[in-house]
Formats: structure tokens, sequence, C-alpha cells
């Protein structure tokens, strides 16, 4: 599911808890920042233990409505990698007792934890941030404080290529001016010659929302390339990127054989970010529509397209609903509508166009299994019936649970 910028969160729900290994003394959490760290709530717990506490999340959401009671869920697809799997990483900068924090907000808090020897994070990344927070105190970079607006430097965010080996880093700053930014910039390639592009992106905005509106190179490149499958993406700083790319494949690849396209087909693709889900697709379809309100992630799916020859794909930036409501007296008949909306769902005026183009069959990729419920039993109050779901792993130690929902007209 595609994830707005956002907050980064200071609470995560949790199931109840329950006797496990861990508590029997049987397991030891692969985490030194364990029991402090709130990002991981099940790194405690063995590995097909969490599937089963993730299976019961996804089901537990279902049974809420009575139109989805049918529904069978099966086990949960487990991730490729475990550990050290998370490609995209957002960290808060705090100064903590004369050193610099980089990490999460403790729960209901403005105190940050440090987690800058994350194990679900590639060792390259914790390599730089480890070298990150000693080169911001020596060249008297002063964390931002959003409690008094004092400070420059507000949050880390990270991006690897498990397929080139290389690391973008983008500082997100409370001000414009940042003298020592070139100087970062060239100690950290200097340090790490896999670091390839340094961004600074301006929040000028009190508070702790993540992402301003202004992006400046600072040295190197300014995107990074990841092969999924036999797609080679680009993702340039401030676009979305599935933070498991291993898992993300598998993904993907169930949403293309839930599609079953025998090429004659048009299909949509709504929320599409830089074009994943409608680069899978195309090669099997007549005619692919994608549409996501991000204009830089359109940009870059064009691009995206053009380097995997994929040229039955259109891109279209706006608001999904805005956008289908324009296109309704003009689109073709769909075949088939895909769509992974951000963690709230889908928003009432999407939902209403959704329902006015009557697609016989639609694919919903979804992080939130509490909004998909919702979502779900909206369809069904729409004359569709929700023929399968499959819940996917893709961020193991995690509460968190993905889901892909096949939706067909009754």
């Amino acid at each position: 599911m595609k994830r707005t910028s956002r907050t980064i969160a200071k609470s995560r729900s949790q199931p109840a808890a329950r006797p496990d290994r861990a508590e029997r003394g049987e397991y030891k959490a692969p985490c030194p920042h364990f029991p402090n760290c709130f990002g991981c709530p099940f790194i405690q717990v063995p590995y097909p233990e969490q599937l089963s506490r993730k299976h019961e999340i996804v089901r537990g959401a279902l049974a809420e409505y009575a139109s989805l009671a049918h529904l069978e869920v099966p086990p949960v697809a487990p991730s490729p990698e475990r550990l050290g799997y998370r490609a995209r990483v957002k960290l808060v900068v705090r100064r903590n007792r004369g050193e610099v924090a980089a990490g999460l907000y403790v729960p209901q808090s403005h105190h940050v934890v440090d987690i800058s020897s994350c194990p679900v994070h590639p060792p390259p990344v914790n390599q730089a941030v480890y070298y990150l927070k000693k080169k911001i105190i020596e060249l008297g970079l002063a964390p931002y404080d959003e409690r008094d607006d004092s400070g420059d430097l507000r949050y880390l965010d990270l991006r690897y290529s498990f397929a080139r080996r290389e690391l973008s880093v983008t500082l997100v700053t409370r001000h414009d001016f940042l003298p020592q930014g070139g100087l970062l910039a060239k100690a950290l390639h200097h340090r790490f010659p896999f670091v390839t592009g340094v961004i600074q992106n301006v929040n000028q905005q009190r508070g702790n929302v993540i992402w301003g509106d202004k992006y400046r190179t600072l040295g190197g490149r300014d995107s990074l390339m990841e092969r999924i499958g036999d797609l080679k993406l680009v993702f340039p700083a401030g676009v979305f990127s599935q933070a498991n790319p291993f898992a993300a494949r598998k993904l993907y690849e169930h949403v293309r054989a839930l599609a079953d396209l025998k090429g004659v087909e048009t299909a949509l693709d709504l929320y599409c970010g830089v074009g994943p889900v409608a680069l899978y697709l195309a090669p099997a379809a007549r005619q692919v529509w994608a549409v996501d309100d991000s204009e830089l992630s359109i940009t870059t799916a064009k691009q995206n397209a053009r380097r995997n020859g994929r040229g039955n794909c259109r891109f279209i930036a706006g608001d999904v609903a805005k956008t289908l409501e324009g296109w309704r007296q003009n689109l073709p008949a769909i075949d088939l509508i895909v769509l992974n909306p951000p963690r709230k769902g889908v928003q009432a005026e999407a939902m209403a166009a959704l329902a006015a183009i009557g697609a016989p069959r639609l694919i919903y990729v979804s992080c939130e299994p509490t909004s998909l419920a919702r979502d779900l039993d909206k369809f069904a109050q729409q004359g569709y019936r929700v023929a399968r779901i499959q819940p996917f792993d893709m961020f193991p130690q995690t509460d968190q649970v993905e889901s892909v929902a096949l939706i067909e007209k009754s």
C-alpha cells in the first residue's frame, strides 16, 4: 500500500499480548535496542508466531463486517528477508545529552530513542547513520526541536538500492540555508563511496510533519535505481517506494496473477506512485491508465515506463476522485481497476467515482487492515463481493501487515 508523507508515528496498535517463547526465555530478540525501541514490537517473537499474529490482525479486522464473514484468510505470505530488508529508512534527529540521536519518537512523547544499529536496516544504512551522528556534531549542525522551534536538522531519509548497493541520503531541514551541506555531502561520499547522492529537503513548518516542498541536491545524484523482478525503477527523493523490495516483488507478482490479463483488456491503476503495478500489468494488457496526485511520481513513472519499454501505459497527475469524474464519459470500458491508496483508505469522493465506473473486477492493495475492511464492506454495498484475500509480510518484526484483495462484481 502506498504511504503518504506524514508524521513518523508516535504510537502503533498492538494485539493483546500472549505468552511466547521470548517470555519463557527461549528466544532472544536480535536487536541491541530492544526493549527500548518501539519500531519493531514483534522482534522478540519467533517468526512463525509473527505471521500467525498478523493473520489474526487481518482476520479480526474483516470479522467486524457481516459482508466479509464468508472470507477465508490464508496464511500470511512470509518475507524473503526478515532482517536487513528495509530499503527506505526515515529517522528523527534530536540532540540527546550532548550526542545526536537518530531514531523514532517514544509513543506519546517528544523523546527520541536512538536506533542507529537497527537490525532491519541494511548494514550500509547503519554505517552511514553512525557516521552522520558524529559528523553532525563536528560540523555544528543543530538538530531541530519542535517544542521551541530551535535547531535545523529535522530528519534523515535514507534510500538503499539492493540491486546496485548504493545509498541516497536526504537531510530534512527547518531552514533553507545550510552552509554545512556541501561539506557533509563530500565527507559522506569520501567515507562511503556507495553514497551516490545527498539531497536537502526544506520544511519550514513548525511541528513534526516530515516533508517540505523544496529539494536541493547537495552532492551526487538526486535519485536511486532499484530492480524489482524484471523492472528497473528509479526513485528520486520525495517519492513513495515500498520499504521491502523483496516482499514487494512477491506482492506485485500476485497482483499480476490475480489480474489474469489476456492482452485485450484496459486496466486502471490508481494511486500508482512511480508505476510498478502498472508496469507489471502492461505486457499482458491492451492499455494501462494510471493516476497519482504527485506530479513528481507521475514524471518518474513516465521515465520508468520508457526505461522498461512499456509503451502502452499512460500516466496522469491529479486527484483520483476528480480525475475519474472527469474521465467517466471519455474513458473506454475498464476491465480491471487496481487501487493502492494511502493508509487511511479510499475517500468518499473516490469511492463514489469508482462505483460510477462499475468495473467488473478490482484489486485492492492495502497496508492497513482496518481501513481495508471498511472499504471492502463499502464495495459490498455497491454490488461487489470479495473473491479472495492474501496477506503479505512487508514489514517483518513489526505489527504491520499488507493485504491484496480481489473484488468482483456480483
